[in-house]
């Protein structure tokens, strides 16, 4: 099946692009930010890489800043219930992130079931309490702000007032190297990035023309991880008839599940799903094998070596030129 591909649809984070300095650390920088105007102490390490891939981890959380809103909600519900506004006491507090995700795992997933598992935890008082604190529209702007700096007009249409000065959008890194990239191979992108971030994002990488415009699916075009209209869209655009998808996360491997069990038959053949372990890592490696995914690979370039032998060893025309 490899041997027959005709195109090949990418996630961004995580797999073209390493992010681990860069949205990884908005989440971060937009915790310290949004809890220090509340006057709270401590609030530097609140939210850590490591926090942000146990959503990650845990399903449902494809879209940054669905986690985002899931780990804001779980601080003011522990604030209150500890009587605290010391960002160390209440990162050690129970539930912790790591428990948190790991019952939100159990749960399925996803912003619903940590809206879900707090409100479980809170009487109706409380909880029409702490949702009118649930300040999610004010933690996406300093999350935007953290991210994009400077270019926040060109990214997102609006001028940063918090967060002046260069972006941490600026520390993302190249992971593919495009002469891996085999010859005569349609190639596209479904990611939940917005269509600003991922325009600046492509054109930070220097990677404007290897992927068309007609052949991007972000989150303006509706969807989220693990719909699988997201997939749809994207062969649709393609015209592709064998497709695989390479991507990091739970999220995208399922996303591609049903997308084999729904949209098939209409969108064209079966899709293959590659994980490659860049983005969360080995952590995720024995749930790709437990979900059989169809190819697993340190990183992105290993696999598009890999796919280039199957169809005979092309790569990119431009490549083949330095």
């Amino acid at each position: 099946m490899i041997a027959e591909l005709d195109s090949i649809i990418f996630d961004i984070d995580g797999v073209l692009i390493d992010v681990d300095e860069s949205i990884q650390m908005a989440h971060q920088q937009a915790a310290a930010l949004y809890f220090g105007a509340l006057g709270w102490r401590n609030c530097e390490s609140m939210v850590e890489p490591s926090d942000v891939d146990a959503f990650k981890l845990a399903g449902g959380f494809n879209s940054d800043w669905d986690a985002a809103y899931a780990w804001l909600l779980l601080y003011l519900f522990k604030s209150g219930r500890y009587a605290s506004q010391d960002g160390e006491v209440l990162k050690s507090a129970s539930p912790t992130i790591a428990e948190f995700t790991a019952e939100l795992a159990k749960r399925g997933g996803g912003l619903e079931s940590a809206v879900e598992a707090i409100r479980e935890r809170c009487s109706a008082e409380e909880w029409a309490n702490l949702e009118a604190r649930w300040d999610r529209s004010g933690l996406q702007r300093l999350f935007i702000e953290s991210y994009s700096g400077d270019l926040c007009s060109e990214v997102y249409g609006f001028e940063a007032k918090t967060v002046t000065g260069p972006g941490l959008i600026l520390r993302d890194k190249p992971i593919l190297e495009p002469r891996f990239l085999p010859d005569s191979i349609k190639l596209g992108i479904a990611t939940g990035r917005t269509a600003g971030e991922t325009t600046v994002g492509l054109t930070l990488m220097g990677w404007s023309d290897l992927f068309p415009a007609e052949a991007i699916v972000s989150e303006d075009d509706g969807f989220k991880k693990p719909d699988p209209g997201i997939m749809k869209l994207a062969v649709e655009r393609l015209g592709a008839r064998r497709p695989m998808f390479i991507g990091d996360t739970p999220d995208d491997l399922l996303a591609v599940r049903r997308f084999n069990e729904t949209c098939r038959r209409d969108a064209g053949g079966t899709m293959l799903a590659c994980m490659v372990l860049t983005g969360l890592g080995w952590a995720a490696k024995d749930g790709f094998i437990a979900e059989q995914a169809d190819m697993i690979a340190d990183n992105v370039n290993a696999a598009l070596a890999a796919v280039s032998q199957c169809i005979g060893g092309a790569l990119c025309p431009a490549e083949k030129q330095r």
